[in-house]
């Protein structure tokens, strides 16, 4: 492993952890550790998620780690969205694909 990625990795985990504390201070939720590590765990996903797609739109190294950290903030959030749209897809899927379609 080079320096760069080891960079790259400690970016991730920085982020990640603020972006998650953040998340819970203005979450009306209690500030548990349970809660902070999963939490946690989805910005760090999301972060990787955001790095990726930085990397395939070559987006400035400048601004790359602010669209990580937006991404790794809003990570429960967009999560919350894609488990919805999933639970709505399972229970009326030709509803859903009409709907996509624009019927």
């Amino acid at each position: 492993m080079d320096l760069i990625h080891l960079k790259q990795i400690v970016q991730f985990v920085v982020i990640s952890m603020a972006a998650a504390a953040v998340q819970l201070y203005l979450s009306p939720h209690a500030f548990t550790f349970g809660r902070y590590f999963f939490n946690a765990l989805m910005a760090l996903l999301a972060a990787y998620l955001v790095s990726s797609f930085c990397d395939f739109w070559q987006v400035a190294e400048s601004a790359r780690s602010g669209f990580i950290g937006v991404g790794a903030y809003l990570a429960p959030h967009l999560f919350n969205g894609l488990n919805n749209l999933g639970q709505r897809f399972s229970k009326d899927p030709m509803n859903m694909i009409n709907k996509f379609r624009g019927k």
